[in-house]
């Protein structure tokens, strides 16, 4: 999710740009155990979950990354200082509300759920197309996400079905993540993208919402009992459309269970 910030609030650069050590290491986990996965050397619930969710992590880091480096290229010049660029998980989230509670959501509903925000000096870009461009970002880079998922995907053997399975189920989250975010709520990029163009009586009731969208989401899929399935089934048509097995997502989603 991208989100406005006042000019006299941008953060002060302290970061270089460029891949950072904690994005490398979470990289190198989830080569690792996939590796580890498809070659047969681990098994079990606990790799397959670290798999998963070091993937998760990844696509966050990238999903922030498509706002900030779209937003630098549209001209918000601030960027770069802010190290939004150097692809740290720590610099786009505060623990609870943007990993703790997304992971969370995933694990326990198997939906990709929205984390992670950047924030964005939208005076100082050059257009109301550079800002919908923007928030599209972070949807798009998902959609590259879940592309590269179902190409490994196809790529691995039957008799790798384990890996089959982690690969799925993590390319379901992908196809989840990038349905909820394009909700058309405050808060999400959806919403982001029409924002510019809304008048402004919608704007000034809606914006102030974002900040508890991920309530709003929460209580979606708490007390309706359409919503969640709903997204779910979207998301393993989306799937489904790339080749991906239904049956190897739900196996590997079977798999990443702790319980």
């Amino acid at each position: 999710m991208s989100s406005e910030l006042p000019p006299s609030q941008v953060r002060a650069a302290t970061v270089p740009i460029g891949p950072s050590t904690n994005f490398l290491l979470i990289a190198l986990i989830f080569l690792g155990t996939g590796l580890a996965i498809g070659t047969g050397a681990v098994a079990g619930s606990g790799v397959a979950f670290v798999f998963v969710m070091a993937g998760w992590l990844l696509s966050l880091c990238l999903h922030e990354f498509g706002h900030a480096f779209v937003a630098w290229k549209g001209g918000d010049t601030d960027i770069p200082r802010s190290g939004y660029l150097t692809l740290d998980l720590r610099l786009y989230a505060d623990p609870l509300s943007s990993i703790v509670l997304p992971l969370l959501f995933t694990i326990l509903g198997g939906i990709g759920f929205p984390g992670g925000r950047v924030f964005v000096n939208t005076h100082l870009l050059s257009s109301k197309l550079w800002i919908s461009a923007v928030s599209a970002a972070g949807p798009a880079m998902n959609g590259l996400v879940l592309l590269a998922l179902a190409v490994l995907y196809s790529l691995t053997g039957e008799e790798s079905d384990t890996l089959r399975a982690v690969l799925a189920v993590s390319a379901l989250f992908q196809g989840t993540a990038i349905i909820l975010n394009l909700l058309p709520l405050p808060g999400l990029d959806g919403y982001g993208i029409l924002q510019p163009w809304l008048p402004e009586p919608v704007r000034r009731f809606a914006d102030p919402l974002a900040g508890h969208v991920s309530l709003i989401l929460a209580g979606l899929f708490l007390f309706s009992g359409a919503f969640g399935p709903v997204v779910f089934r979207i998301s393993l048509l989306l799937i489904g459309l790339l080749g991906i097995e239904i049956v190897d997502a739900r196996d590997g989603y079977g798999l990443i269970r702790l319980w």
